[in-house]
């Protein structure tokens, strides 16, 4: 009697961003054209599968030229593979049909594992800070200027008019004990001002900065897009995409 065994899927599953970090960081499949000449690079840059250096002796009479010496090629070492994975390789080939701006972000990213910082489009409000000779190089920035504020007499009448006393639980009186600390100015009139200080705000970023942000994250996330059209519809050999989590553009969703 003949049994169906149903075939178990080993594959590795990943997300579109874990699996361009393990074939640029883990692989470093994108240093396989290393060993290539600028033109030989340009060839390959639209996705044709490089083969290593031209064989016709080309390549080994220009390498002479630019180091003036016989360059020995040397090979691999012992108990290290030659090749990439393939799946690696094919997220690589795939890199070849991006825009070159896009592909830089790829790489870069995909090289740290990381993805580009973006920024909201209404900024945070910080204190303004700004270059200083003193220790810590940067400090607040303040400013001030005097508000009038009434006597102590007429802060006296309105306490009473209040029904509260002039002294506090601990027998002060009250008027000094809250003016503690204020710097205070007295005209020959009798009026008074006191000196307000407080510290500037600013938006954290710039305009520019905030485009320029976002505009590195749209790019890098259009480049990541394109990779899961041309890497899911060619598929792989040890792994299954399972997709692209990253939003386009987490800049509309943020408060």
């Amino acid at each position: 009697m003949a049994l169906a065994l149903a075939r178990c899927d080993t594959r590795r599953r990943l997300d579109l961003e874990r699996l361009v970090t393990w074939a640029l960081r883990d692989q470093q499949a994108d240093r396989a054209q290393s060993g290539l000449f600028d033109i030989e690079a340009a060839a390959n840059d639209r996705g044709w599968q490089p083969q290593g250096v031209s064989g016709d002796g080309v390549a080994a009479l220009l390498r002479r030229n630019e180091t003036g010496d016989r360059v020995d090629g040397g090979g691999p070492v012992r108990g290290i593979a030659v090749k990439v994975h393939p799946d690696a390789e094919a997220v690589v080939n795939a890199l070849g049909w991006l825009d070159p701006w896009q592909r830089r972000l790829v790489q870069l990213h995909g090289r740290a594992g990381t993805r580009p910082d973006w920024l909201p489009l209404v900024p945070p409000m910080v204190a303004v800070k700004r270059p200083s000779e003193a220790r810590g190089r940067y400090r607040h920035v303040l400013a001030e200027r005097w508000e009038v504020v009434p006597t102590r007499s007429e802060l006296a009448k309105r306490y009473l008019l209040g029904g509260q006393s002039l002294f506090d639980a601990r027998g002060q009186r009250r008027v000094v004990e809250e003016e503690r600390g204020f710097h205070f100015r007295t005209f020959g009139d009798g009026r008074r001002q006191v000196q307000v200080k407080w510290c500037p705000l600013e938006p954290a970023h710039s305009d520019a900065e905030i485009v320029e942000a976002n505009t590195d994250y749209a790019g890098w996330h259009a480049g990541m897009a394109a990779l899961l059209g041309w890497i899911g519809g060619r598929g792989l050999r040890d792994h299954v995409l399972t997709g692209f989590a990253a939003l386009a553009a987490p800049w509309e969703y943020s408060p």
